[in-house]
């Protein structure tokens, strides 16, 4: 009877043993998602973690994207009210029909400018929304969704497309000018102007979510890309004064 009663305790002592280390495996466990494709690298870290990287990665993205867009914004909305305010004090016929042209051409800009933007924006701020739900991996899969979607559309914005489109533009503007009211003079300034203006406006656009895809899935997460600054500063001079657009990164 003794011995029989050792081989029980013995057998429950081994069945507390492997129900806990059981549930030790399980609760290690459950702090890890499935990983993305090509992101071998990071399936053993704890998704606490992954989110908290793409935290601070969103974050500052939706920050350099609304930093950048309210500022080259507020370049063409002070471009509309200085031509705006110039109509009243212009009688040449001439004058008035390129002012007329710049305030609706920079309008335009304006507009692209602050709606634009959103279709970047937007995602990241919902998706973010989603961090403290009570799936955590559900929420870490639907940022990973978000993250490569956004970055393939900043791909899409950045590339040679949106150069050859802002030059298009701004000739089509051009030969409104020049074609339309014969004012070829000021076509050709208004078409240099606006292309030089417009792919200022392309390279300075923020474009750190490929890098954050690259560490992302290297599980380097203490390290992020530099960030690219811009600031409105005023220009004078004995010749000139104006505005101009300062870029640092």
């Amino acid at each position: 009877m003794k011995r029989v009663g050792r081989r029980c305790s013995r057998s429950w002592i081994s069945l507390s043993l492997a129900l806990g280390v059981s549930s030790l495996a399980r609760g290690a466990s459950a702090d890890v998602c499935p990983v993305p494709q090509s992101a071998e690298a990071i399936a053993a870290i704890d998704r606490e973690e992954r989110l908290a990287y793409l935290a601070r990665a969103f974050d500052r993205e939706v920050s350099d994207i609304d930093q950048w867009s309210w500022t080259w914004g507020g370049v063409y909305a002070a471009g509309v009210v200085a031509q705006a305010a110039a109509l009243p004090f212009t009688s040449d016929h001439g004058k008035r029909i390129d002012l007329y042209v710049g305030v609706a051409s920079t309008s335009f800009g304006a507009l692209t400018l602050t709606a634009l933007p959103l279709q970047l924006t937007v995602p990241l701020r919902l998706a973010r929304g989603h961090f403290a739900d009570a799936d955590r991996c559900a929420a870490l899969a639907r940022a990973e969704r978000t993250l490569f979607k956004v970055e393939k559309d900043q791909r899409l914005a950045t590339s040679w497309l949106g150069h050859v489109g802002n030059i298009l533009v701004n000739v089509g503007i051009g030969l409104i000018l020049g074609l339309g009211y014969d004012r070829w003079s000021s076509a050709a300034l208004s078409a240099g102007v606006g292309i030089a203006v417009g792919e200022a406006n392309a390279f300075t656009q923020p474009h750190h979510l490929r890098d954050v895809i690259e560490r992302y899935r290297s599980g380097r997460f203490d390290l992020m890309a530099p960030r690219m600054t811009w600031a409105v500063v005023p220009l004078a001079g004995p010749q000139m004064s104006g505005a101009a657009v300062r870029v640092s990164w």
